[in-house]
C-alpha cells in the first residue's frame, strides 16, 4: 500500500511537469522540467540496510530538474533579439532580484534601458545596459554597440549544475542549488535570432500517457489489496 501510494503521489508530480512543458512548448528559451527518482540499488540498499521506513524514504524523493539543453534557434531579423549559442544564460534584474533566463527578446524602457519582453533589465558585465535613439547593434561577444560607440558587454552566466536552477515560470530561474562556474560562458551572442523551447511536444504527450496508465496500474494495485484484505477479515470472522 505504501508503495502504490507514493508510486501515485510520484505520478502527480510528473503530470505537473509534463502539463508545465506542454504549456510552454512556445515559450522562446523556455527549459523542460523533468521529474526523477533515486536509482532502483538505492532503495534496495535503503531497505537492507535501515529498514521499511528508510525504503519508503527513498521512494518518496521525487525532485524536478531542469533539462538545460540548447533548443533549436530561429531568426527573426530584429536586431534587438539575441539568442546564446552555447551555454550559458542571460542575468536579469527582477523585482525578486537576480534572476536568469535565456530568452532574448530585447527592447528599450523609458529610461532608455535594455530589458526583456517582460520588463525585466538586461544585465551587462558592468551593470544595466542603456542605449539612445539610434541604431543598435550587438555582436556575438555581446557588446552593445551604436555605431563605434561601446555601450558595454551583455552578462552571460554559466553554471557548473543548470539542472539545479529553480523554474520561476515563463522561461525564468533562479539560482537555487545551481553553482556559477568559475570559468566564464564560452557561448556566443546571435544577434536576429530568438531560442526556441526545448520541449519536444510528441515526446511529452508519450510520457503524459505512460504516466497515466502508471497511475491506473497503482490504483489496481490498492483496489486488489483492499479485496484480499476485506476476504481476509471476512473469512476470519467465519472461525
Amino acid at each position: 500500500m505504501t508503495v502504490a501510494a507514493i508510486g501515485m503521489q510520484n505520478d502527480l508530480l510528473r503530470m505537473n511537469s509534463i502539463s508545465q512543458n506542454l504549456a510552454n512548448v512556445l515559450t522562446p528559451g523556455y527549459k523542460r522540467e523533468v521529474s526523477m527518482n533515486n536509482a532502483f540499488g538505492s532503495y534496495m540498499d535503503a531497505a537492507a540496510n535501515d529498514g521499511h521506513a528508510q525504503a519508503s524514504a527513498a521512494l518518496a524523493q521525487t525532485r524536478t530538474v531542469v533539462d538545460a539543453s540548447a533548443g533549436t534557434l530561429r531568426q527573426t531579423g530584429n536586431p534587438l533579439d539575441v539568442a546564446i549559442d552555447g551555454e550559458g544564460f542571460f542575468e536579469v534584474m527582477t523585482d525578486n532580484g537576480i534572476c536568469y533566463t535565456r530568452q532574448g527578446s530585447l527592447n528599450a524602457d523609458s529610461r532608455g534601458r535594455l530589458v526583456t519582453s517582460q520588463g525585466y533589465v538586461l544585465m551587462g558585465v558592468g551593470g544595466e545596459l542603456s542605449v539612445t535613439g539610434s541604431a543598435v547593434t550587438i555582436a556575438r561577444n555581446g557588446e552593445v554597440r551604436q555605431g563605434e560607440r561601446i555601450l558595454g558587454q551583455i552578462k552571460l552566466v554559466r553554471f557548473a549544475n543548470p539542472d539545479a536552477l529553480t523554474p520561476l515560470g515563463n522561461g525564468m530561474f533562479s539560482q537555487g542549488n545551481a553553482r556559477i562556474a568559475d570559468a566564464g560562458s564560452t557561448a556566443v551572442v546571435r544577434a536576429g535570432y530568438q531560442e526556441n523551447s526545448n520541449v519536444n511536444s510528441a515526446h511529452e504527450m508519450v510520457r503524459l500517457t505512460e504516466t497515466l496508465r502508471h497511475f491506473e496500474s497503482m490504483q489496481k494495485v490498492v483496489q486488489g489489496y483492499d479485496e484480499v484484505l476485506e476476504k481476509t477479515i471476512r473469512k476470519l470472522g467465519e472461525f
